[in-house]
């Protein structure tokens, strides 16, 4: 009996390429692969250690904090894809 080889496609990026992971959520968020989405955090270190955050959607000051917390909380129970660290 002969077994067919199966091909697999690698990734094409890694999670270092950090532009086209953000593109790669972008593209998820509109296939609706997280429901409709109210609002977005998100925090960028340069290679200088500056540290950016921002707010998207609905999220003012204050849900902005709010998210920040939720996504510390999940990190730190490392729960499903959200952990990609």
């Amino acid at each position: 009996m002969t077994e067919t080889a199966k091909i697999y496609e690698l990734p094409k990026t890694t999670l270092q390429d950090i532009p086209c992971v953000l593109r790669s959520i972008a593209d998820e968020m509109e296939a609706g692969n997280y429901g409709i989405t109210q609002g977005m955090a998100i925090v960028i270190e340069d290679e200088n250690g500056y540290i950016r955050t921002f707010g998207a959607g609905h999220a003012d000051y204050y849900r902005a904090m709010a998210l920040f917390h939720f996504g510390i909380e999940n990190l730190l129970a490392k729960r499903g894809r959200d952990f990609m660290i």
